[in-house]
């Protein structure tokens, strides 16, 4: 039997250093239990998304995927090659993070190109950069520009061990600045992947979202965590660790894994409180193992190893799991949700349907899980909760010195045939141990548990938030330009486009490109932009002779000067584009050939003899070869005459099937005159 009792004893009598690691777990395991009848503490999501400028701002970890913002560290203009820009440096994450995943201005989520902003109203105007905080970017505030910029910004100013991000803002014409920049420099926040975790097994650090992982980190970080390896039980993480990661079926198809999410916490805050808030995103359960050290499992269904008999009891109360008044049937979980840009909202509510039907409805609570950034994940956790919080009996009892076997399981059987409890399985709520008490030394309190609570499919995912649609930000386009015609010049020079757009009311200016079908090459149309007859005349350089082009024109608040200034947030209209304009320097087909003679048998040879037209259309003649009785659509290309004699000799064999042949010209443009049969040779 282990030696149960005398370690507790140790626990809370020892001296010295060794007694404080003891002490130290023991509290967090004791405290942990507690700290569950109250709410979660600890920075809200939102809070985290906010700027903060404070001077003696609270230092944030973040761990696993997390929308946050930062402290600002430093604000302030100066001129960049000429252009005044704005320099706001953020200190993001203590510890360092990750990854940079998306990156919003104020509300508003935008793309970039590396460090870039390329979503309007900012495109060209913001840079977004971001330093790790750790390896070869330990001094989080070392950014070349805002050390360029500022000689007051040194390379003393470090910020080691601190993930940050630097926003650089340009300045904008005083008529831009309410679409640019309304409300000022706008605050910046971002989806991060947060600070590495720490791998006691082999001192390595590395990222992840794994509940058990994060855990063990936020007890047994070398600079943030009050425990060392030696004070938690490792076999108990290592299988937490396997159990989070499970695969679950997931809606829709494929699968998720049981237990995963992400947070932040402040450093100033109990630990307690930080491990309450992890535990609580899994169903887990912190306790203490005889050993005096800190064990872990996450919520699953994990069969009893012991059971309650008759001959272990020295006293028993029991009865129903809670009044009629008492009971909790409906739990709305409140998570963090990815679909809406990472806000908190609400999952959709888990019932406990037997419940219900015998006491009816009672008020809706709510399952705070902050650490929780899966609708599916939070419908689990509620249907877990209310299953322990709507027990079909509950018992305290105290048992023999044969109840210290209690001390680490969450689980046990309870064997009363007499009571109608057939090796019932139940919780082991919570466990006490009095070596002098008089009516058995060791006190638990069990509920029953349900194993079925642990039962899930992809139909009970619920239905997540719907992704809202992007919000522009930008004033309504106007209607695309009216192109009135298109031609194509083949009567100066080589061929070009030509096209007259309809003249629109305002101070509008129309710009377009043109491109060959297939290249990524793109050219300017020159624009005459003066009306001529309400029509606006754009015309291309001179095109490839037998290619295909594609235009697209739009209408501009700015005159445009070049394709450096195509993209720059300024366009006002819809495009207006126009696909598969063939260009021809000729349009006009040779005369069909003449045929003079002609002579074959199948299985033998044929001669033909014709005469093309020589005049300026004529290019080269072409053979067509089909089977008998066939048309010219279903005829085969044999071969080119270039021949320009007055009359050309074509020869060759026939197939032993027979044939029938054709002949048609065609002008240097590709132009073709009409197919003239030839003639056919049957067996």
């Amino acid at each position: 039997m282990p030696q149960v009792g005398a370690w507790l004893a140790a626990v809370w009598t020892a001296g010295g250093a060794g007694a404080f690691a003891l002490k130290t777990a023991a509290s967090i395991a004791l405290n942990a239990a507690i700290a569950k009848v109250t709410a979660p503490k600890g920075p809200k999501p939102r809070d985290i998304q906010t700027e903060a400028r404070e001077s003696a701002a609270q230092r944030v970890r973040h761990l696993g995927r997390v929308r946050a913002s930062g402290t600002v560290m430093f604000w302030d203009w100066t001129r960049v090659g000429g252009q005044r820009r704005l320099f706001k440096l953020l200190a993001v994450g203590q510890g360092g993070i990750t990854g940079v995943e998306k990156v919003w201005l104020n509300d508003t989520l935008v793309s970039r190109s590396g460090e870039a902003v390329t979503t309007s109203p900012y495109n060209g105007r913001v840079s977004v950069r971001w330093r790790s905080g750790f390896g070869d970017e330990l001094s989080g505030g070392a950014f070349a520009t805002l050390q360029a910029g500022f000689g007051a910004w040194t390379a003393q100013h470090r910020l080691d061990g601190v993930g940050t991000i630097l926003g650089e803002f340009d300045a904008v014409k005083g008529e831009d600045v309410a679409e640019v920049y309304s409300g000022g420099d706008p605050d910046i926040t971002a989806l991060i992947r947060g600070d590495r975790c720490y791998r006691p097994a082999d001192g390595t650090y590395a990222w992840s979202d794994n509940l058990a992982i994060q855990l063990r980190d936020v007890f047994t970080h070398p600079l943030y965590g009050p425990l060392t390896l030696d004070d938690i039980d490792n076999a108990s993480f290592i299988q937490a660790q396997l159990d989070c990661d499970d695969d679950l079926p997931k809606r829709g198809g494929g699968t998720i894994k049981r237990y995963s999410g992400g947070g932040s916490y402040s450093l100033s805050e109990p630990v307690v409180d930080v491990a309450r808030r992890i535990s609580d995103a899994s169903a887990g359960q912190i306790y203490i193992t005889t050993e005096g050290k800190i064990g872990f499992r996450v919520g699953k269904w994990r069969a009893p190893n012991h059971t309650i008999r008759g001959e272990h009891i020295v006293a028993l109360d029991i009865g129903p799991g809670s009044g009629e008044f008492e009971r909790v049937t409906t739990l709305i979980p409140k998570y963090v949700a990815p679909e809406i840009d990472w806000q908190e909202t609400t999952a959709d509510a888990w019932e406990d349907a037997a419940a219900i039907a015998l006491y009816g409805e009672s008020a809706e609570k709510e399952l705070d899980v902050p650490w929780v950034q899966h609708h599916g994940q939070g419908r689990r956790l509620a249907k877990i909760k209310l299953a322990k919080l709507n027990p079909s009996w509950r018992a305290t009892i105290k048992l023999r010195f044969w109840g210290l076997l209690l001390l680490e399981e969450e689980t046990v059987r309870l064997h009363l045939p007499e009571l109608g409890l057939s090796n019932a399985p139940a919780w082991v709520d919570s466990f006490a141990f009095d070596a002098d008490g008089d009516e058995g030394v060791v006190t638990v309190n069990l509920i029953a548990a349900d194993p079925a609570s642990f039962n899930w499919t992809a139909a009970e995912e619920g239905d997540p938030p719907s992704t809202p649609p992007a919000i522009s930000h930008e004033a309504p386009l106007l209607a695309a330009p009216v192109i009135s015609s298109l031609v194509v010049m083949t009567n100066d020079g080589p061929p070009y486009m030509v096209l007259a757009v309809d003249d629109t009311t305002g101070p509008y200016y129309l710009g377009g490109q043109y491109w060959r079908e297939g290249s990524t090459q793109r050219f300017d149309l020159e624009v005459q932009q003066t009306p001529s007859d309400g029509k606006i005349v754009a015309r291309s350089l001179p095109n490839a002779d037998r290619g295909q082009y594609n235009v697209q024109v739009a209408w501009y608040t700015t005159r445009l000067t070049g394709p450096a200034t195509i993209g720059l947030g300024k366009r006002a209209s819809e495009y207006a584009t126009v696909t598969g304009i063939e260009v021809f320097a000729n349009t006009t087909p040779p005369d069909a050939p003449a045929v003079i003679s002609q002579s074959g048998t199948a299985g033998g040879s044929f001669t033909i003899i014709f005469a093309p037209d020589l005049g300026a259309n004529y290019y080269r003649t072409s053979l067509w070869r089909g089977a008998p009785g066939s048309t010219f659509a279903d005829a085969t290309f044999m071969r080119w005459s270039y021949d320009t004699s007055s009359e050309v000799a074509i020869t060759g064999s026939v197939p032993a099937g027979g044939a029938r042949y054709w002949l048609q010209s065609e002008n240097g443009s590709g132009k073709t005159s009409a197919a003239v049969l030839v003639g056919q040779y049957i067996p």
